[in-house]
């Protein structure tokens, strides 16, 4: 198991850091994907971070953990042709730690490709959150159209 260097700190020093920083980071990596924006995600996350997926819409349902890396180089090759949108999102931080819970709904090309809910962990390093791993479901059915309300 690789060891993530974060050199984290106190309370004191993430004045201005708190929970609308790491939602800034998170943010980041949505609006790179829309973007097609390989190298602007990339720069939200921790070495050797990890996704974690758990998809509901093939059977039978299995968990999958990745590194990052195939994931990024897919964003890069989308086109911007993907946009997931979150809402309802909660955040904790505590001192240099943070956890953003957000459900989501994935459109493909303008179209509901599925939705779930995105657990995410940040730590920061003092100059910024970096994300250690994503974890998310996917479902297709009765999926939400935040775009359209």
């Amino acid at each position: 198991m690789a060891v993530v260097p974060l050199f984290l700190v106190g309370p004191a020093e993430l004045a201005g850091q708190d929970e609308e920083g790491a939602l800034a980071a998170v943010e980041r990596i949505f609006e790179g994907m829309r973007e097609a924006d390989a190298a602007k995600v990339r720069d939200v996350f921790a070495q050797d971070a990890r996704f974690a997926m758990l998809d509901d819409r093939q059977a039978p349902t299995g968990v999958t953990v990745r590194d990052v890396g195939g994931w990024l180089d897919a964003i890069g090759a989308s086109g911007g042709a993907w946009d997931e949108r979150t809402y309802d999102v909660v955040v904790h931080v505590d001192g240099a730690m943070a956890s953003v819970w957000a459900p989501y709904t994935f459109y493909l090309e303008g179209t509901i490709s599925h939705c779930g809910i995105n657990s995410i962990e940040l730590l920061h390093d003092g100059n910024g959150w970096k994300v250690t791993q994503i974890s998310d479901t996917r479902r297709s059915e009765g999926c939400p159209d935040p775009l359209r309300g």
